[in-house]
């Protein structure tokens, strides 16, 4: 990694991606010892409530869906402009404008959508450069 991870970014990106690695395979053992995959705080969503979203999206909330995957799609079109700054003094001047809104919606396509390895690529530069910051 470029930068030096600490406190919550780098944690909820492992557990974002952990477990998008469990939820898009069958079968799969995550390497975590005793742990209780099914309950919090595994991403807030155990794998049948992520299989019930994913279901959901492609049915009775195909909306949402559609507007989510128009967002992720414009910000991978052009990245540097929806990625925070590596500058903190340039990232705190726009966190709750931009950067803070567009995390949400990039952290649900990825648990969504585990197969987009553009999204999940762009949310750990995203993660990266979150955790290169001295507050946010």
């Amino acid at each position: 990694m470029r930068t030096h991870t600490r406190g919550a970014p780098s944690v909820f990106f492992i557990h974002m991606m952990c477990f998008a690695f469990a939820c898009g395979t069958r079968d799969a053992m995550v390497p975590f010892v005793n742990a209780n995959y099914d309950s919090y705080p595994m991403l807030y969503f155990s794998k049948g409530d992520v299989e019930g979203l994913r279901l959901q999206a492609a049915t009775t909330h195909r909306h949402i869906t559609a507007r989510l995957m128009e967002a992720v799609q414009t910000m991978l079109s052009n990245p540097l402009e929806y990625l925070p700054p590596w500058d903190p003094k340039e990232f705190s001047a726009r966190w709750n404008e931009i950067y803070g809104n567009n995390l949400g919606a990039l952290a649900m396509f990825c648990v969504l959508y585990p197969d987009n390895t553009e999204a999940i690529g762009m949310a750990k530069d995203y993660m990266e450069r979150m955790a290169a910051q001295p507050s946010w």
